[in-house]
């Protein structure tokens, strides 16, 4: 189950008011949307049928441009707003496509239209995406388990001296292709924060305290790395998809859960901001 779901991260990651609906124009590196680079009110336009014709190009748009992990204003069919368990249960049917329609003081409107593709593979993987952010969106909120870590370094993390500060947890392991290609973004983050004393980055791995050494030897990761933490993950946390992120407040509590270092920055850095206030 972990391989599976491996695999299909590593393919989700390789991814005032106009009057008259537009295309808006994806950046040049990642073909996705920069909000910032518009106005707060904008209409885009969609062709559902274009855009459904076959598995690759519903994918590529859907993988640069419907982001489940992030804020955005959910609408029905009928374009009611809902609330995003209700949008996420109306997708794990598979009867149903996700679109993103427009921009709303500055925030993505995502739009559920009618599934009326044959294609099997759209279907299945739209379930499956949607259960993952079912998934995740369900831990937010819950107080993070009991802990005791103890990294490579032979340092203690626990609930008692981690009482007041942000957590970022990373969950992986050392043959997961996907975990290890985001160390750089993971890395940069650690710099971006660097010399605060109030936000912990902290790993937990599955692979031995040998195993992690040898390979972190030529692979530079800026974390605190916990070694053999499979119990805590699958049966604390209850982590079946890797890599995971977990964004704990310093209370104690998930602010957020994702799957790639990318979608939890935003997170943090509005944490933080939070915690200025």
């Amino acid at each position: 189950m972990k391989l599976l779901l491996t695999i299909l991260l590593t393919q989700w990651l390789l991814s005032c008011n106009n009057t008259s609906p537009k295309f808006l124009q994806p950046n040049k590196d990642s073909d996705s949307i920069d909000y910032k680079n518009h106005s707060a009110n904008e209409k885009i336009a969609v062709l559902p049928k274009t855009l459904l014709k076959d598995f690759t190009t519903w994918y590529h748009y859907t993988s640069n441009n419907i982001h489940l992990s992030q804020n955005f204003i959910p609408l029905d069919t009928d374009s009611f707003k809902i609330d995003k368990a209700t949008f996420l249960k109306k997708l794990m049917t598979g009867k149903v496509v996700a679109f993103n329609t427009s921009i709303s003081q500055g925030i993505p409107v995502y739009q559920l239209y009618a599934l009326h593709s044959t294609n099997k593979d759209i279907q299945s993987v739209i379930q499956q995406l949607a259960a993952i952010e079912m998934k995740n969106f369900k831990m937010e909120g819950r107080q993070l388990p009991e802990f005791s870590f103890t990294d490579l370094n032979v340092k203690n993390y626990n609930t008692a001296s981690s009482r007041g500060k942000i957590l970022v947890l990373k969950c992986w392991f050392i043959h997961c292709v996907a975990c290890v290609r985001e160390f750089p973004e993971c890395n940069q983050l650690v710099d971006d924060y660097k010399g605060r004393n109030d936000v912990l980055f902290i790993s937990l791995a599955s692979d031995t305290k040998n195993e992690l050494k040898t390979f972190l030897a030529t692979q530079p990761f800026n974390y605190a790395v916990i070694p053999q933490m499979d119990n805590y993950m699958t049966n604390q946390l209850e982590i079946n998809m890797y890599p995971t992120h977990l964004l704990i407040g310093s209370n104690g509590k998930i602010v957020k859960v994702v799957n790639s270092i990318k979608e939890l920055a935003p997170f943090l850095k509005a944490e933080i901001a939070k915690q200025l206030k």
